[in-house]
């Protein structure tokens, strides 16, 4: 191993010392990126759906109901995948900032990536939980 090499392994390392530590809000915001991506990719798809539906209306229920399936199928598909690949790109920042030694920023964006999953999974544990038809 060359000096050159040791002596900019000491810099980043003193760098990294007197950097002073962030707090963790920013760490939140990040976390909570997916959940906004998310959130706008359904109002999207919700709105394309609605449009559909409006531009097929003369045309017979079963087309509608065809076109406005497909529009749906195709906005979840792209929810997945939006909401797959900005959790894995926080989840690269989390190791870089963990990496850095700013795990105060890294937790946060932890737990609001844990929010986040709860929020999602919330709706689906009410449907199992909560009775669909309650008896009589």
């Amino acid at each position: 191993m060359s000096t050159h090499a040791m002596n900019e392994t000491n810099v980043v390392a003193e760098e990294r010392a007197t950097t002073p530590k962030r707090t963790g809000w920013r760490g939140v915001l990040v976390g909570l990126i997916p959940l906004g991506l998310l959130a706008g990719i359904v109002a999207i798809t919700l709105l394309v759906t609605t449009l559909v539906r409006q531009l097929v209306a003369g045309s017979g229920f079963l087309v509608q109901q065809q076109s406005a399936l497909i529009a749906l199928i195709v906005g979840l598909i792209l929810a997945i995948v939006v909401f797959a690949l900005a959790s894995w790109r926080i989840l690269r920042y989390v190791k870089i900032w963990q990496r850095d030694g700013t795990t105060t920023q890294a937790n946060a964006a932890l737990w609001a990536l844990t929010a986040t999953a709860l929020i999602i999974v919330l709706p689906v544990l009410l449907a199992l939980i909560l009775p669909q038809h309650p008896a009589p």
